[in-house]
């Protein structure tokens, strides 16, 4: 008899949510409010930050199953596009840029890999 799949795929996808949810609950944490833009500073970078280290967690669970690379490829748009917005932001107002910059460049590290994982 076959086992029934649906409880672990339940977990699973519960998961995925859990964790793409995880820096969004900081900001929430933080400011009462769901906008990465109403954060600045620290604040940001560690919403920044935390979200590289979703996508990278979910690089490693996307070995195992492969719907998670669909996930983190809208996923690592969405902060690449905040983070060059954040990153024109603070270049208009003459603001140090030098850590958004280097989690950039890490973020696009994990767009080659993510890419690379889908190739293969």
């Amino acid at each position: 008899m076959k086992k029934n799949m649906f409880p672990r795929m339940l977990f699973v996808y519960m998961l995925i949510a859990v964790i793409y949810f995880l820096p969004f609950l900081y900001i929430y944490h933080v400011t009462l409010q769901w906008n990465p833009f109403a954060i600045n500073g620290k604040k940001f970078l560690v919403f920044y930050g935390s979200g590289i280290i979703v996508g990278y967690s979910t690089l490693l669970l996307s070995r195992k199953f492969s719907f998670f690379s669909l996930f983190l490829r809208e996923w690592t748009i969405v902060l690449l596009l905040a983070g060059v917005a954040r990153l024109c932001q603070g270049l208009y107002h003459h603001k140090p840029v030098g850590y958004l910059l280097l989690l950039m460049i890490s973020l696009l590290l994990l767009w080659r890999q993510v890419a690379y994982n889908k190739k293969r």
